[in-house]
């Protein structure tokens, strides 16, 4: 089976009929199964809320090209979220010809409760017995053979992060789809009824009694961590040192490597490029060439790269251990004092990642109010763009407590911006209810390949702007109409926030993509060292403003498809106001007191 395609990718198109669709509760493997056939590097999260969005993929298998869907993780076909709507949604309209119901081979009971609402839609289904193996060692032995028999539906143990059992699988899909029976879907809108749900679970409970022998079991070493890592006091003094570990690989991996990419690309690239250039007798052409092909690409290599393939590194190690519930979990019982709903933990952390999927994962939310609240929060949260600036010139110039105390400015507007959201709008949050996963030790391939994915979307959306952009600036230093462009700006840029006017026109750069902001600022500077122009507090200031205010273009999009036009423009706007107040006061503060001046 070829698990890659030459042409496919992990963006949104337009729906089309499936051959095949994943299914099932989250955290059964479904992103998993659907990354090891298609080589998409989706998302593989093991938390629930990842896959809100449908991903579309194909694979070749025995010659045959198969269409394969990632339905969004759910635990009934007749709940209301938004989640369980997009799977009936297509289902219903979609109708695949072949039903893949991945079931978690430990939590057995609960998962056969959609297995037996999906069967009753008509459609040809297998089902996936996932982490039989990590089962069997938890001493739960299944009877696949007898469990097929009573559900009449073909049953084939599998691992989908190591592939074992795939084979088998899909070679009992072709078969299917290979048949000229074509799929009636039984399909009613209508929610169930208590005492058919109850029959349901009753039906699911008798199965596991005739199919499931539970042996004796040993307290793990993960049940042992898990129970460490979810205590109160315990579990906060972990957490606290594992934001440190992140903090600290940041800081000085990030630092490190940027060094190795500037050496490295200097010699190899920037210096052929400038001799080449040299031989340009037009003065205007040589300088917009040398600040687009030479310093722009150093700029992105030296100031963004390094910290956020390093972030994207840790947070999916977070993500595939099962640790981020962990954190979500003991920052929910903080948030209820806020009067912020509990499962606004999950997009929020993931904001630390990126904006843009933070926000559709307020999909989860239960209601309007508390996706609001939320993607308000998420757009004051450092991403890993943000990250780059502050680290990449606050801690790389000023020092590693000056990049925390950014960190303290923003995560205490965010708590006090979010106990005023929590207050004033109508409406009450209610408690965190979240499943657990099991903590696995992350698949090195499977981290490799997510972070691959997420630099790739940075390189090819980020790099050609970077390029384009510092050849703009170039063309405005060589006729002199920079210093004119900036005129406007003076008495906000020096009059309030204490800034070199040129600063302007970077932090403008930074609604495209945030990490832009430092990276045209260096190229307008002529030097990535910041302090030949620029005094320690002034760098702190900057790296505020740009931390603070909206996040990039590629967010407000999303914002306004989520809120629409109004709702958007009032988020974007405030945060500039927000990011160009607190500069100006923290600015006024330190001078006042003596501090980084």
């Amino acid at each position: 089976m070829k698990k890659n395609c030459h042409n496919l990718s992990a963006k949104k198109t337009a729906l089309e009929s499936a051959h095949i669709a994943i299914v099932g509760n989250p955290n059964t493997g479904k992103s998993c199964l659907f990354n090891h056939l298609t080589g998409l590097s989706v998302t593989v999260s093991n938390y629930p809320g990842t896959t809100v969005e449908l991903f579309q993929g194909k694979t070749i298998f025995k010659g045959n090209e198969l269409r394969i869907v990632d339905l969004p993780g759910i635990y009934a076909l007749d709940a209301a979220s938004e989640d369980e709507d997009v799977t009936k949604n297509f289902l219903f309209k979609k109708t695949p010809e072949v039903l893949i119901n991945i079931v978690d081979a430990n939590l057995l009971e609960r998962n056969l409760y959609l297995t037996l609402q999906l069967k009753k839609l008509g459609i040809p289904m297998i089902v996936a017995l996932n982490f039989h193996e990590e089962a069997n060692d938890n001493g739960i032995t299944i009877d696949s053979k007898k469990l097929s028999s009573l559900l009449g539906l073909p049953v084939i143990p599998m691992d989908a992060l190591r592939g074992a059992g795939v084979f088998k699988l899909m070679n009992q899909s072709l078969d299917i789809i290979s048949g000229d029976s074509k799929p009636k879907i039984n399909f009613s809108k209508k929610p169930s009824t208590v005492e058919v749900a109850r029959k349901r679970h009753d039906k699911a409970r008798k199965i596991i009694e005739k199919v499931v022998l539970k042996g004796k079991t040993k307290v793990s070493a993960y049940e042992w961590l898990d129970r460490w890592t979810t205590e109160p006091l315990s579990g906060s003094l972990i957490m606290v040192g594992v934001f440190a570990f992140i903090f600290a690989c940041l800081f000085y991996v990030g630092a490190y490597l940027g060094g190795v990419l500037n050496t490295v690309f200097t010699f190899l690239i920037g210096n052929p490029i400038k001799q080449l250039t040299s031989l340009i007798p037009n003065d205007l052409i040589k300088l917009v060439l040398d600040l687009g092909l030479v310093d722009g690409i150093n700029a992105g290599l030296q100031v963004a790269i390094p910290y956020i393939a390093v972030f994207y590194i840790l947070l999916s190690l977070l993500e595939d251990s099962g640790y981020l519930p962990r954190i979500a979990y003991l920052i929910d019982r903080f948030m209820h004092k806020l009067k912020l709903h509990g499962k606004a933990v999950v997009p929020m952390l993931l904001g630390f990642g990126c904006s843009v999927p933070a926000i559709l994962a307020t999909r989860v939310m239960p209601n309007k109010r508390e996706r609001l609240i939320t993607a308000i929060l998420i757009n004051l949260i450092p991403c890993s763009a943000r990250t780059a600036i502050i680290l990449g010139a606050t801690g790389l110039f000023l020092g590693w407590q000056y990049a925390l105390l950014i960190y303290g400015f923003v995560l205490g507007l965010i708590l006090v911006i979010g106990f005023i959201l929590g207050r004033t709008l109508p409406g009450t949050s209610t408690g965190l209810i979240m499943e657990m996963p099991k903590y696995r030790i992350p698949n090195i391939k499977n981290v490799l390949k997510k972070t691959g994915a997420r630099l790739k979307d940075f390189i090819v959306v980020a790099f050609p702007i970077i390029i384009v952009g510092s050849m703009i600036l170039g063309l405005l230093q060589g006729l002199n109409l920079l210093e004119l462009i900036m005129r406007p700006f003076e008495p906000l840029i020096e009059g309030w926030l204490l800034l070199p006017a040129v600063t302007g026109i970077t932090l403008i750069y930074g609604i495209l993509r945030k990490e832009l902001a430092l990276e045209m600022l260096i190229l307008v500077a002529g030097t990535a060292t910041l302090t030949d122009f620029m005094s320690p507090l002034q760098i702190f200031i900057f790296c505020l403003v740009a931390t603070l205010y909206f996040p990039c273009i590629a967010t407000f999009a999303v914002l306004k498809n989520e809120f629409g036009w109004l709702k958007s423009t009032i988020i974007a706007i405030s945060t500039i106001i927000l990011a160009v107040l607190i500069g100006g006061l923290v600015g006024r503060l330190f001078m006042f007191i003596g501090f980084l001046v």
